[in-house]
């Protein structure tokens, strides 16, 4: 997970490797998948976040609006073509120039591929606050608000800075605030984890058994993905519907 939790959290929240990420849910619409006892992530809200992961993709702290053609437009998909024509990938093309049709192919694929990396993404930051969650954590709206000034503070210094980066991405404030709850309850595991292997005056059976709890209230992604419902046409990696090879929750 660590490729996804590098892209989606903009302020490079610490990846917890046994976790997973942490998803925005959506109230109202179609649902596009479930996680039992944690929530819902709908069509809209999938719609949401897919061009916002096209645009950190392509750059993840963007200073001018991406080009046409990175954020996906189907279904004729005009403005990735032009945009494949002009950029192409290999730096000198060798054999005949991909056709339209070979480049709109090209393009329905990428844009296939976005929408499960973000589906699996927005899953697994419900993973995260549920694994939070079964710990006994919370994290307050003020604790979240508080985090979310001070790093803004300091990855965005400037006046205007914090405002331009959201308009270039899509996001806003209750975006930013939710991502921010999601590494809230990262840092927050891996606080724990850390005080479990250092804690003085255990014995090494001590530790070890305490790892043990900490782990066994802590399901692996598998386990989640058996929680994990997805409707026909979202099925990913992290659903239990999911019967390809990938691991659970990383991207297909």
């Amino acid at each position: 997970m660590q490729t996804t939790n590098r892209r989606i959290s903009v302020f490079g929240a610490i990846a917890v490797a046994a976790i997973g990420l942490a998803a925005c849910g959506g109230s109202g619409g179609e649902t596009v998948a479930r996680v039992e006892g944690v929530g819902s992530i709908s069509k809209a809200s999938l719609e949401h976040w897919i061009p916002v992961e096209a645009v950190v993709l392509y750059q993840e702290y963007p200073k001018s609006p991406v080009p046409k053609g990175v954020i996906p437009d189907p279904p004729d998909y005009a403005a990735c073509v032009a945009y494949s024509k002009s950029t192409p990938q290999q730096p000198v093309e060798r054999g005949p120039k991909p056709s339209a049709v070979q480049l709109k192919s090209k393009c329905r694929q990428k844009s296939h591929e976005l929408k499960e990396l973000t589906l699996n993404t927005l899953i697994a930051w419900d993973w995260t606050i549920a694994a939070g969650k079964a710990l006994g954590m919370h994290a307050s709206d003020a604790e979240v608000r508080q985090r979310l000034q001070e790093v803004s503070k300091r990855e965005f210094p400037k006046p205007g800075e914090f405002a331009r980066y959201l308009k270039l991405t899509g996001q806003t404030i209750p975006d930013m605030l939710f991502r921010t709850r999601v590494q809230v309850y990262e840092q927050k595991l891996i606080d724990k984890l850390t005080a479990i292997k250092t804690l003085k005056g255990l014995t090494a059976q001590q530790r070890r058994a305490a790892l043990v709890k900490f782990n066994e209230n802590l399901p692996p992604n598998k386990q989640w993905a058996a929680k994990t419902t997805c409707s026909k046409g979202y099925v990913v990696s992290a659903c239990k519907e999911y019967t390809g090879s990938q691991p659970p929750a990383i991207p297909n």
